[in-house]
């Protein structure tokens, strides 16, 4: 089958990375939290726990997007056949060595096993725009940003699960705090990009004037979370300094277009999972600075529950979305499931954590249900986002 203007030309799983990481971190996630908090899961321990909250869907969601989203920037077809069942196969590996009881593999092979995910994904999307024969000024700095996150995500995602085996109490908290605000600088700036501008289209899509949003003050809050993951050590000052970006992040925010929201369920989704990520700030600020009494458990999950995996599921449930008069239609399972997670980060907020636990399940289940269409074939073109009809 050759490519169309509305579709890309590979079939079956593996014809993008999105496909079949979507499956495998829907079934994972679905299943890991309560196999680990009810039944107990053998040779795992609380630093498991943090670095699959994060590493594991943090990764598997970079996964699924970025071999398939880098389309938009090269103008290439996804990345398919071999280098995604590589890229399934390293996810699969660094789950596995994380169950692992400590002490089963050498530590660097434990280390240089969970990041190698991370750095396939760099190379494979490192490659993709090196193929595309674009130069670098029309490529933008945004791309290859991408790639050298996903470098050092390998090499914190290997540091955790060794400082995990290993660390002391105190060390490892602040090392789990540190990755947690990693992803949190991620969403930031490709939430801070992304968000506005699926509002935008809803409201050029309605006749409705679009607006304008600088990256300003997005930047200045990618710096200002910068400086709290460099000095976690440090709680007062970390801590002031993340309560900064989420003020700064509120300004930003309020200079979206808003009132876009009920014209499309899938850029409400993301709105309001991104909402997560000031809450979660001004969360796990206060409680570095003893202003409310949470715990250092309960405020990471306001950011892994809500607002990673919110956004996520918001993001991944548009490639089986419905397509027509050009737009998306979310499917109703994967609504629901996105509902279910957001229901669970705020259980978990409030410390029931059992039912938050079963929510999140919950919640992962009904969005694979919505998933299993994005196997129809053909492959949509393109994948995240509907074809815009011609203007009248």
């Amino acid at each position: 089958m050759g490519s169309t203007a509305n579709t890309w030309p590979a079939t079956g799983p593996w014809a993008a990375s999105y496909r079949i990481l979507f499956t495998l971190l829907a079934v994972w996630a679905a299943i890991v939290v309560p196999a680990w908090y009810v039944f107990g899961l053998a040779g795992t321990t609380l630093g498991w726990h943090v670095h699959e909250m994060v590493f594991g869907i943090g990764g598997g969601a970079l996964a699924g997007y970025l071999p398939t989203a880098c389309t938009s920037w090269t103008g290439r077809a996804p990345v398919s056949g071999r280098p995604v069942v590589v890229l399934a196969a390293l996810w699969v590996l660094a789950r596995v060595l994380m169950v692992l009881p400590a002490g089963t593999v050498p530590v660097w092979l434990l280390a240089s096993g969970v990041g190698a995910v991370f750095w396939w994904i760099a190379f494979l999307t490192g490659r993709e725009m090196h193929l595309s024969g674009r130069a670098r000024s029309q490529v933008g700095g945004y791309p290859p940003s991408l790639v050298v996150f996903c470098v050092v995500a390998g090499v914190a995602s290997g540091w955790l699960a060794a400082a995990a085996a290993v660390a002391t109490r105190e060390p490892f908290v602040a090392l789990s705090d540190a990755v947690v605000l990693l992803f949190t600088m991620l969403l930031t700036g490709v939430g801070g990009r992304m968000v506005p501008a699926f509002l935008n289209t809803a409201a050029d899509r309605a006749g409705r004037p679009q607006v304008h949003v600088s990256a300003v003050l997005r930047r200045v809050v990618l710096v200002l979370v910068g400086v709290a993951i460099v000095t976690t050590p440090w709680r007062e000052v970390s801590a002031v300094a993340a309560l900064a970006a989420a003020v700064v992040l509120l300004a930003h925010m309020a200079r979206w277009p808003l009132r876009a929201i009920r014209l499309d369920a899938l850029a409400t989704m993301t709105l309001v999972a991104f909402s997560w990520i000031p809450v979660g700030l001004i969360c796990w600020s206060l409680s570095r600075l003893r202003v409310i009494e949470l715990s250092a458990a309960t405020v990471s999950h306001t950011l892994t529950i809500g607002a990673l995996s919110g956004l996520v599921v918001a993001v991944a449930s548009r490639a089986p979305a419905r397509r027509g008069q050009g737009r998306l239609h979310v499917r109703l399972a994967a609504l629901a499931g996105f509902c279910a997670l957001m229901v669970s980060a705020v259980l978990r907020l409030v410390d029931l954590t059992t039912a938050s636990a079963w929510c999140w399940s919950l919640g992962w289940l009904l969005y694979l249900v919505g998933h299993l269409h994005a196997f129809a074939d053909p492959m949509p073109r393109p994948i995240f986002s509907a074809r815009r009809l011609p203007r009248a």
